[in-house]
C-alpha cells in the first residue's frame, strides 16, 4: 500500500485535532465530478476483510439545501441497506484511485471526466466510514429533529476500539437492514492516550457495547466498567494506516 492515501487522511486528522471550522478548498480535499443532480465524493471506509482504510469516490444525489452548497445526505442514511424484499441496491459503485496516485490529482481527473473502472461494495462489508467535510452532515432538518437529542456515549467495537461521543440512540429503524450511526466529536481511547476523530459513521453490527453517559452517575460509573477501560482498549486505530514497524526492522 502507498503513503498518498495515508497522507491524505493524516491532513485530515491533522486539522480534525486543530478544531478546523471549513474546509479552504473542497476540491483539493474531497470533491470530485459534479453533476446535474449527483455529485461525486471521496469518503474513506473501514471494509471488513481490508486491513488498512480505503479510500473512494461515492456518487450521491444532490439535496435542495438553501444556503448549503453541494448538500447530500448523511453517510449514515446512505450507507444503510434497504430492507429486505425492497428494491433498494445492497451494494454501492465506488471509483478507487490508483495506489501511488495522490488524492487531488484523483479528484481533478474525476472532475475533468476521466474514466475510471468501477467496483462494487457491498455496503454490509463496511463498518465504519467518514467524509473529509468539516461539518457533520446530515440529512434534513425534520429528520433530525425526530432522531431527538444528541447524548452522550461510550462504544466498544467488535474489535475491540473504545471511543466516546455524541450520538443518538441505536434503534432499529423501519425500511433498513443494515444500519449506522452518526458519532460526533468522536475521542477514541487508546492504551497510550486519546486521540480526536472525524464524524464517524459506525455500523451497528460493528458496535459490540454501547452506554449513555449523559447523566453524571452514568459518566462516573463507565470509568470503573472494565470493557470501557483506555487498559482494555484495542492499540489499533479505529481508521486503519498500515501496522507500524517494529524497532530494528
Amino acid at each position: 500500500m502507498s503513503h498518498p492515501h495515508f497522507e491524505h487522511v493524516a491532513e485530515h486528522l491533522a486539522r480534525v485535532r486543530d478544531g478546523y471550522q471549513f474546509i479552504p478548498d473542497p476540491d483539493q480535499v474531497y470533491l470530485g465530478r459534479q453533476e446535474k443532480e449527483h455529485l461525486w465524493e471521496l469518503v474513506g471506509l473501514r471494509l471488513q476483510g481490508c486491513p488498512v482504510v480505503v479510500l473512494a469516490a461515492l456518487r450521491f444525489p444532490r439535496l435542495d439545501r438553501k444556503g448549503v452548497a453541494d448538500s447530500r445526505e448523511s453517510l449514515a442514511t446512505y450507507l444503510s441497506t434497504p430492507a429486505p424484499g425492497t428494491t433498494g441496491e445492497r451494494r454501492l459503485t465506488a471509483l478507487l484511485p490508483h495506489k501511488d496516485q495522490k488524492i487531488p490529482q484523483f479528484l481533478t481527473g474525476l472532475r475533468a471526466g476521466r474514466e475510471f473502472a468501477p467496483v462494487s461494495i457491498d455496503r454490509v462489508r463496511v463498518e465504519v466510514a467518514f467524509d473529509f467535510r468539516a461539518d457533520n452532515h446530515s440529512t434534513l432538518k425534520e429528520r433530525k429533529d425526530a432522531a431527538g437529542p444528541l447524548r452522550q456515549h461510550y462504544y466498544r467495537t467488535s474489535e475491540g476500539h473504545v471511543l466516546r461521543g455524541e450520538s443518538h440512540e441505536l434503534k432499529p429503524i423501519e425500511g433498513a437492514e443494515h444500519r449506522f450511526v452518526a458519532v460526533r466529536s468522536p475521542e477514541q481511547l487508546l492504551p497510550e492516550g486519546v486521540i480526536a476523530l472525524p464524524t464517524m459513521f459506525l455500523a451497528h453490527r460493528f458496535v459490540g457495547l454501547q452506554v449513555d453517559v449523559t447523566d453524571e452517575a452514568a459518566r462516573l460509573a463507565v470509568r470503573n466498567w472494565v470493557p470501557f477501560l483506555p487498559a482494555t482498549a484495542s492499540p489499533d486505530s479505529l481508521i486503519p494506516m498500515g501496522r507500524k514497524k517494529k524497532a530494528g526492522a
